[in-house]
């Protein structure tokens, strides 16, 4: 961010010097809008779906286990057990207690795994839509001659001039009438 602004003050002392075109595009926007982002989406909440149904599972083991051993733990408890059968029954509600203990912490194990599993899936998809959108603002300022083409979510003040983020959206054959359907800044996300 802050070498960001330090290019953009040093681009801007250059104005002065010379003459520099410079445009803005609205990256949020370009994210939004990326032609996979939708799907990309529908991904990562199907990934999240699969692993909630198995964090699920788990915790059902997990209560069937406990029904168990609560089940034991009465069997135990019985003043018409044999010292023997109390023993027996004793050492079976360690086990399941221990099975309970072991299965609750490889199930805070997967719950981590799968949220870091999640997050990076969406952080790799994310940098490819990224990627996508600067080689395509890369191209377009190589074929239009701009010097300078900044993300106008990152700037205090751009004239509305400036923006090509309609021209973006074409070369990724998207309508930029599109853009008058996203939410607003500062507005919940729908």
């Amino acid at each position: 961010m802050k070498r960001t602004i330090l290019g953009l003050v040093a681009a801007f002392a250059f104005v002065a010097v010379g003459e520099m075109k410079i445009g803005t595009i609205n990256m949020v926007e370009l994210v939004q809008l990326h032609p996979n982002h939708e799907s990309n989406r529908t991904l990562v909440k199907a990934t999240d779906k699969d692993y909630q149904a198995m964090l699920e599972k788990q915790q059902n083991a997990l209560q069937e286990l406990a029904d168990e051993g609560k089940k034991a733990f009465e069997e135990m408890s019985n003043p018409m057990l044999s010292a023997t059968a109390k023993a027996a029954a004793k050492q079976k509600v360690e086990g399941i207690q221990q099975k309970l203990l072991a299965g609750q912490q490889e199930l805070r194990i997967s719950a981590q795994r799968y949220q870091h599993d999640l997050t990076d899936l969406e952080s790799r998809l994310l940098k490819i839509e990224t990627d996508e959108i600067r080689a395509k603002v890369e191209e377009y300022a190589k074929k239009n001659g701009y010097d300078i083409i900044a993300d106008s979510t990152m700037l205090a003040y751009s004239k509305k001039t400036l923006d090509v983020t309609d021209e973006i959206l074409k070369m990724m054959k998207v309508d930029p009438s599109k853009r008058k359907t996203l939410p607003k800044v500062g507005s919940p996300l729908k």
